[in-house]
């Protein structure tokens, strides 16, 4: 990355990056996903209609599934950077969205939902299986009868797959952002580390730049990981699927998604 000063300010997870997070995910294709994510609730939970999305970033998901035009959507995460971004994104479509920040950790909502999702492998931000029962001690609670709660995450195999392509991305968002990712994975500890370093010049004087370093570490799981987790959850594991499919998760998935109720 050209005119970085030695200075680096570290900032929290998805603070600076909030401003580039459209940017850096700009091949993701929401619209599929969202479509995704309403066939398998139509096909777990027909008359599914209060949802609420987990880590929803800058509500790109969330406005995609709104306007499929008969779901009533709130829509939470815990920057409140990514939050702004969001509300900025849906008055700007014109959406209905409840935008809020909230710790799915800590789930303190005045409604119940049909269905409850969390995607693009937030799971995998919570390192301990502690978090991860307390995540569905939370969702379970705010789940009307018979609801459902629908989540994935990425296994190793993926992130074997990832780091091949997402070490050393330089990217120029516009005159003003550029960035360089760093991907490693720790196949012992099986933890996978994303470093985002960040240009940003002065919108007066662009000549002056800041520069600015974001780490995410995400731990990566396997199902037989998840899967006594589930068992000791009020939940029933109802499918496990195969990525964006709607066949069983194998061995070879990269990414799973659960359904749960």
């Amino acid at each position: 990355m050209e005119n970085i000063s030695d200075y680096i300010e570290p900032k929290r997870q998805y603070s600076i990056l909030a401003e580039i997070y459209d940017a850096v995910m700009h091949d993701v294709d929401y619209e599929a996903w969202a479509d995704y994510i309403d066939e398998v609730i139509m096909r777990h939970h027909h008359e599914a209609r209060d949802i609420l999305e987990l880590a929803c970033g800058t509500g790109t998901m969330a406005i995609s599934m709104e306007e499929l035009g008969y779901y009533t959507i709130t829509a939470t995460d815990l920057s409140p950077d990514m939050i702004r971004k969001a509300r900025e994104k849906g008055e700007e479509k014109e959406s209905d969205v409840s935008f809020q920040t909230l710790d799915f950790l800590d789930i303190n909502l005045d409604k119940k939902f049909d269905a409850v999702y969390m995607v693009f492998d937030s799971l995998n931000y919570l390192h301990n299986t502690s978090d991860i029962a307390k995540l569905h001690e939370q969702v379970y609670n705010v789940l009307n009868p018979g609801g459902i709660f629908v989540y994935d995450f990425t296994t190793p195999r993926n992130s074997r797959k990832a780091i091949r392509y997402l070490d050393n991305e330089n990217e120029t968002v516009n005159e003003y952002f550029s960035y360089q990712r760093s991907s490693r994975y720790d196949e012992k500890q099986k933890i996978h580390t994303n470093t985002f370093d960040i240009s940003l010049k002065n919108l007066a004087d662009s000549s002056q730049v800041k520069n600015y370093r974001e780490e995410h570490q995400q731990r990566i799981y396997t199902m037989n990981e998840l899967y006594p987790i589930v068992e000791k959850s009020p939940f029933s594991l109802v499918k496990a699927y195969d990525g964006f499919e709607l066949k069983p998760a194998h061995k070879r998935s990269l990414r799973i998604t659960m359904v749960l109720r």
